[in-house]
């Protein structure tokens, strides 16, 4: 899981050089213009969240993807921290919860042309989201980003490694589910 989230990280961070907003979205980019900085309505304290991240989910969320979660492990990396949920059965999927602290919502958006699939969302819970896999379909695996304030952007992934799993051809419907719950844990917390 380290990995995705590790050239997530430098895709994020090679966008993050701009100043001032200028991060150019690509070309199919509906959520933000080139030399624009993006205000996030109604944005959300992260705080708690980046104290822990391995509870931004509790075990009943994460159940239905990752069963019984066997072991963590925390990644802290100068522009991104994480934490990676392992399940205990194998043919169930991997979780990380990663946040994005110094991310604008355009700048996220501009980092889609690094990965072989990238797919802009519609709003979820009213803040700006994207898809991204490094496989040229997300089969297996998925990231789902979310801009929930100014400069943080928060994202879940889901590693599904066996291929009968109802989640391993759809894997972003699973990433998906789970940043909305994780979006609404920060909402609840507020």
């Amino acid at each position: 899981m380290t990995i995705l989230g590790g050239i997530a990280a430098l895709a994020l961070a090679g966008c993050n050089n701009n100043t001032g907003g200028t991060a150019g979205p690509s070309p199919s980019s509906t959520t933000a213009t080139a030399g624009t900085s993006t205000a996030v309505a109604n944005p959300l304290d992260t705080t708690k969240l980046q104290q822990n991240l391995c509870t931004g989910l509790t075990a009943a969320q994460l159940t239905p993807y990752v069963g019984q979660v066997k072991n963590t492990s925390s990644v802290n990396k100068t522009d991104y921290s994480g934490c990676d949920m392992f399940p205990t059965d194998v043919h169930m999927a991997a979780v990380s919860v990663n946040v994005y602290p110094n991310t604008t919502p355009s700048a996220m958006i501009a980092a889609n042309s690094n990965f072989p699939y990238s797919k802009n969302l519609a709003p979820i819970q009213g803040y700006t989201a994207r898809d991204t896999s490094l496989l040229p379909q997300p089969q297996g695996k998925c990231a789902t980003a979310v801009a929930v304030a100014d400069h943080v952007v928060v994202e879940v992934e889901v590693e599904q490694s066996d291929a009968s799993s109802q989640y391993y051809n759809n894997t972003c419907a699973a990433s998906e589910a789970l940043v909305t719950t994780l979006v609404g844990n920060l909402k609840a917390s507020g």
